[in-house]
């Protein structure tokens, strides 16, 4: 999702000016590396500009998994799992208290009793399907702003949701037990998962049947360890392949629509 920019700037001098031109050969010399520095300095502007793009756009995200979660299940930690693990997750990305808060408080807001969750489906780019989960208080504009999406990239909204699984997922780590590997794979065996891996750096990842996400996350935490992330996720029982040029075209396309307010995630059948 995530692309490198690099930048390289090269000057080489062919020859040495004789004595007759070193003062127009050092003045065009000054100039050049002027110029150059200007470049070097309006491309370094330019990389930090896309990086805060970036981390606008994951903060905007956090912000949604929060306002959802505080939706869900109020704005206390002790008895939220979800929102305690989005918390977790915002301020491992550094993401600022104060964001952190609105969201919290906009989810718990009067304004924002009536709002809902919903889920839309539809075939996008290059016959991929898609899964929209939303957040809404006006339904109306929420089904308008997704169906001029779906109409740009040329498909349209229609069921797709037997080509989906609806599943959980838990990342935790071994917390203050110190379990080993085996330990904790063990126990999430018998906390009720259905597939298990290993993440690397002391992580493990659990997917779980989507109606026992909740208990699982429970039991881990009653057991000490550390729940980083905890979600509800669509697995493609069905996918569509795409080349290279494809696959960047729809992702860019499912970023463009999880830009939208509304829109908490999309996920897609791309293989």
């Amino acid at each position: 999702m995530l692309s490198r920019i690099s930048q390289s700037i090269s000057v080489q001098l062919s020859s040495v000016p004789c004595a007759g031109q070193l003062s127009n050969g050092c003045s065009g010399l000054l100039q050049l590396k002027r110029h150059s520095g200007h470049s070097r300095w309006s491309k370094i502007r330019r990389s930090k500009g896309v990086s805060d793009v970036r981390k606008g756009q994951l903060f905007a995200t956090l912000s949604k998994d929060i306002l959802r979660a505080a939706k869900e299940g109020g704005s206390d930690v002790k008895f939220n799992l979800r929102l305690a693990t989005a918390i977790r997750q915002a301020k491992q990305a550094d993401m600022p208290k104060e964001n952190i808060e609105r969201a919290i408080k906009r989810a718990t807001s009067k304004e924002y009793s009536n709002a809902e969750q919903l889920v839309y489906e539809g075939l996008g780019l290059h016959g991929a399907a898609l899964i929209v989960e939303c957040l809404t208080d006006n339904k109306n504009r929420t089904v308008h702003s997704l169906r001029s999406k779906f109409n740009h990239m040329g498909g349209s909204m229609t069921p797709v949701g037997y080509m989906f699984d609806k599943k959980g997922r838990i990342w935790f780590t071994c917390g203050s037990t110190n379990d080993s590997m085996d330990t904790m794979m063990e126990n999430a065996i018998e906390a009720g998962a259905e597939d298990i891996a290993d993440l690397g750096e002391g992580k493990v990842e659990i997917i779980c049947g989507f109606s026992s996400l909740q208990a699982i996350t429970k039991l881990l935490t009653e057991n000490k360890y550390v729940v980083e992330l905890m979600e509800g996720m669509y697995v493609p029982n069905t996918t569509v392949a795409l080349n290279e040029e494809q696959a960047t075209e729809l992702e860019t396309a499912v970023n463009d629509m999880e830009s939208l307010d509304d829109v908490i995630k999309v996920h897609w059948n791309m293989a």
